[in-house]
């Protein structure tokens, strides 16, 4: 016969309820009533109805994950890490592409709520007021993206084009041209200090192409672009982008890095699967989505607690795909 939680307080010498916070809300409980307790369950082999225990606080015991295009390597490194981490936190993961509409990521993101604890955006292509009203509504969290009123695990990028400029400057290029993204992307704010960088290090910023949609179509568009800049690097939004840059650059007849210098932001395996293999400022988006999930499921727990934020530094990783102006390698 399978025990009861019941049977398993009436064992305890406990009430009910304070066995199912031992199951729901263990930091409730005290340390030896809650020990003493779980002994008594893996005596009687108790398994608690966790569907139950969630129904009865209000709790669906799922998250819900919008990205702005499941098929992007970054994006679908964010998946496969936050359902890693909230299926070890012992919750479900619903999973939405929203485009790159913000009124539909909006809307989407709105039904999703009504559907789960909480909401985790993924580089977020709606408003910031938009961002703000879902937050008041219920419990949501940032991942790539920053806004102060809201939870947020981004990568700290200013320092991150700080070491890219330096890495090219030291290089031998003076002139660079950065392919920039879509406007919504929340992203282009943080990337925008380059400009700055360039300044400090004496290299002139050919003013920057875009805005692109973040494709390896739009990629190849802006190489036609790059030979007029008289530039000799190039940085490339995402890596997206950077493919469509060298692969334009190859129909054009010319080579990276012998004619150009390439670098990208993100380096998941596409970095390193292209020829040459590309530099790329590293994010280390495994521990940025585990971190989101732990913000979410924190202010679930409190919905009243102050905004937290994780900047997460970022590396700089040379490959092949950066040169001296004129061909020569990299050392």
């Amino acid at each position: 016969m399978t025990a009861t939680m019941a049977d398993v307080a009436r064992e305890a010498g406990v009430s009910a309820s304070t066995v199912s916070r031992v199951f729901s809300l263990p930091e409730t409980v005290r340390d030896d009533t809650r020990q003493r307790v779980l002994a008594v369950a893996r005596r009687l082999d108790f398994t608690p109805n966790r569907a139950a225990s969630s129904l009865a606080r209000g709790r669906t015991r799922t998250l819900g994950l919008l990205v702005p295009d499941v098929v992007n390597p970054y994006y679908a490194e964010i998946v496969k890490t936050v359902q890693h981490r909230a299926r070890a936190k012992d919750h479900a993961l619903f999973l939405a592409d929203t485009g790159d509409d913000p009124a539909d990521g909006f809307e989407l993101a709105r039904a999703m709520a009504r559907q789960t604890d909480g909401l985790l955006l993924a580089g977020p292509r709606m408003t910031d007021d938009m961002v703000r009203e879902l937050a008041r509504s219920g419990p949501v969290a940032l991942i790539g993206a920053q806004l102060a009123e809201t939870d947020s695990a981004y990568a700290e990028l200013s320092t991150g084009m700080r070491h890219v400029v330096r890495h090219l400057a030291a290089l031998g290029h003076s002139r660079i041209v950065y392919v920039n993204g879509t406007r919504t992307a929340r992203t282009v704010g943080h990337r925008r200090p380059v400009q700055e960088v360039c300044d400090e290090y004496g290299v002139e910023l050919v003013e920057q192409l875009g805005p692109f949609d973040l494709t390896f179509d739009n990629g190849v568009a802006a190489a036609d672009l790059v030979p007029t800049s008289r530039a000799t690097a190039v940085i490339a939004h995402n890596e997206m982008v950077a493919h469509g840059v060298a692969y334009g650059l190859a129909r054009q007849g010319r080579s990276v890095p012998g004619d150009f210098s390439l670098v990208t932001v993100d380096d998941t395996f596409m970095a390193r699967t292209i020829h040459p293999a590309l530099t790329a400022l590293h994010i280390p988006i495994d521990v940025m989505g585990a971190r989101g999930v732990d913000l979410l499921l924190q202010r679930i727990a409190d919905p009243d607690a102050e905004p937290r934020h994780a900047a997460l530094p970022t590396s700089l990783v040379v490959r092949a795909s950066t040169g001296r102006p004129g061909g020569g390698a990299a050392s």
